[in-house]
């Protein structure tokens, strides 16, 4: 007799009651049904668990982005909490996720999907009214807050999307 059983890892583990042996295989992306005999257990979409555990990891890295509100100072090229620049930041905090932005407002603007409802982590961009060049970026926090290097102020902050009333708002999310 041969049962499948779900494993947290996303493996399936085939107990051979006869002979008492094991037998650990990965999964396959694709998910399987679970079969009323209950044999077969459904597995997670191995993608989706990495998706949402890069998300999960986001969520980690912006709230650690909160505490260096005041604590890291705006450094026109900076990119390490040293010392950055708006899209140093940005870097920064997607370097942590072994991703690899430009460190450019303009070019961040490009570096995923945009959206129109934007999620605690998605890259969020400003340009002038009728400018096709962005020249600020920022991370966004939800209600319509961001965390951003500001030259202005010298140092990290949070601030409200209406700050930036008179600039052209983009979202991107670079991770789905």
């Amino acid at each position: 007799m041969t049962v499948k059983l779900l494993a947290i890892a996303a493996l399936v583990l085939t107990l051979n009651t006869s002979n008492a042996q094991a037998e650990v295989k990965p999964v396959s992306i694709q998910v399987q049904a679970v079969k009323p005999d209950l044999k077969t257990v459904a597995i997670l979409n191995v993608k989706e668990i990495r998706q949402q555990a890069k998300r999960d990891k986001l969520k980690r890295v912006v709230t650690y982005l909160t505490t260096r509100v005041h604590k890291t100072a705006y450094v026109f090229s900076g990119s390490t909490i040293s010392g950055w620049d708006c899209s140093g930041m940005v870097r920064y905090t997607y370097k942590r996720l072994g991703i690899t932005l430009e460190h450019s407002a303009n070019k961040q603007a490009h570096s995923g999907k945009r959206v129109s409802k934007p999620r605690v982590g998605d890259v969020v961009v400003f340009a002038y009214k009728g400018s096709t060049s962005f020249y600020h970026s920022a991370i966004y926090l939800g209600n319509d807050l961001i965390i951003n290097a500001n030259q202005m102020y010298k140092t990290t902050v949070i601030q409200t999307l209406s700050d930036f009333s008179k600039s052209q708002i983009r979202f991107v999310r670079v991770i789905e």
